[in-house]
């Protein structure tokens, strides 16, 4: 925001909290439940209804005979709290809460940066009885999602946000104690153990960076509670990969054995997302259309994972 911007919105900030208290006290006889004003290209609406004040302003950008919208400030007054958010050309950047001062915490607009986990399988398509999907300990195979980041975005004046912003995706695949992953001749394959030789554990973990890109709606529900569902794709990049085994050896001993060899993960993939909650706690299912494994360089799985999500 230029230094005029902020000038002109210092000045517009400073009307609303000078008139804010009359406002509040004589919102019902005097005020309509909705007010709009126009000060130079900027234009502000105040909004009243019985769990408090909603003030918000656009600036104007005049193309022929169009007007576009395009928000800058909303605050939010209750006898309780107030929260206010700034914004740079509609688009708002959220750091969780849960990494800011009690004091500066307000409510998100949008349901990305959390923490979540889920159950997971690995379907050949959507059939579980698949080649890998057949083998899993499923109780013990799990999605960890570490959300970070989050931005959001209104879709002109409608009740649709988009929303972006980064994580951090860890998958703990269990297999059955007489199975793993191992790279034969290049190509990543299911192996069984003699009979007697089982391993105590066996596990496949690969980690994603994430990039979602999602559209959200929700539904005020009054006593500042809402419902909300978003959906959308969210990019993945592969940052690492392992397959371990835990065994005994002769002497009784607990050993982790690591497998060499690159595991032919595919580097670059995709989930496509769907997320549905209430306030701060949902539900969320993921669906991977590519292929766990590069082309002929592994069995052919999909990632499916269903699971509940707590957002900052």
């Amino acid at each position: 925001m230029n230094h005029q911007n902020y000038h002109t919105m210092r000045k517009i900030t400073s009307v609303i909290l000078f008139l804010l208290p009359a406002f509040l006290l004589t919102a019902s006889p005097f005020l309509p439940a909705d007010t709009t004003f126009q000060y130079h290209n900027r234009k502000v609406v105040i909004r009243d209804n019985p769990e408090g004040m909603n003030i918000t302003v656009y600036h104007l950008d005049a193309q022929g005979d169009t007007i576009r919208d395009s928000k800058l400030y909303e605050g939010i007054f209750t006898e309780e709290k107030s929260i206010e958010r700034r914004y740079e050309t509609g688009f708002e950047i959220s750091v969780p809460d849960i990494f800011k001062p009690r004091e500066e915490r307000c409510e998100s607009r949008s349901q990305w940066a959390g923490f979540g986990i889920g159950f997971t399988n690995l379907p050949e398509g959507l059939d579980f009885n698949g080649e890998l999907a057949s083998v899993l300990h499923l109780s013990r195979s799990l999605q960890y999602n570490l959300n970070l980041l989050e931005g959001s975005w209104q879709m002109g004046n409608s009740n649709f946000y988009g929303v972006t912003g980064m994580g951090i995706q860890f998958n703990s695949i269990h297999f059955q104690r007489n199975k793993a992953i191992e790279v034969v001749d290049y190509r990543s394959v299911i192996t069984t153990t003699e009979a007697g030789e089982e391993y105590n554990n066996s596990r496949l973990h690969y980690t994603y960076l994430t990039f979602p890109f999602l559209v959200e709606t929700s539904w005020d529900l009054g006593q500042r509670s809402f419902f909300f569902i978003n959906a959308g794709l969210v990019a993945k990049v592969k940052t690492a990969s392992s397959s371990k085994v835990w065994y005994h050896d002769e002497n009784g001993k607990e050993q982790k054995m690591k497998f060499p060899g690159d595991l032919n993960i595919r580097p670059l993939t995709c989930d496509v997302l769907v997320q549905a909650g209430y306030n701060n706690a949902g539900i969320f299912a993921a669906y991977a259309p590519l292929a766990l494994f590069r082309e002929n360089r592994g069995p052919v799985a999909h990632q499916v994972t269903f699971g509940l999500q707590l957002y900052f």
